[in-house]
């Protein structure tokens, strides 16, 4: 995460401007690349890019080898292929945020068997700002 920043703050200093999504994972996807070439000890998680600019929202996911793969929704870990069924099942594009949030939540909590503490994020294309929650784990 740290290489994501710098670059990001690299970006804005030298052209004045925010770094749009694109160069950001191109930038990630070249670091972790560049382990896997040299023999350096790879990285082992997948990392999701979530942002907007002059192309919209955007969401990106980096593989550890440096792939990118751009879309609309993905799900990564154990059982990411029914999470992300269950995702595309239920997704439209004019879906409300809080709308999008709760389907998450329910594929996630199916394929983990239950409740989960959630932590994630919402960027919408009307506020361009990452605005961080998580919700709770059920009472007890």
């Amino acid at each position: 995460l740290d290489q994501v920043r710098v670059a990001a703050q690299r970006h804005r200093v030298v052209y004045d401007e925010p770094i749009d999504v694109g160069t950001l994972s191109r930038n990630l996807s070249e670091y972790l690349h560049e382990f896997t070439m040299y023999a350096v000890r790879p990285f082992g998680a997948s990392v999701l890019l979530a942002g907007v600019d002059h192309l919209g929202v955007q969401l990106i996911q980096v593989d550890p080898s440096g792939t990118t793969f751009k879309g609309s929704a993905f799900a990564i870990g154990q059982s990411a292929d029914e999470a992300l069924e269950a995702i595309v099942k239920g997704y439209r594009p004019d879906l409300p945020a809080d709308d999008a949030v709760s389907l998450v939540t329910q594929a996630i909590e199916g394929v983990n068997g239950g409740k989960s503490v959630i932590e994630h994020g919402i960027i919408t294309a009307a506020a361009k700002r990452f605005e961080h929650r998580h919700i709770p784990a059920p009472a007890a």
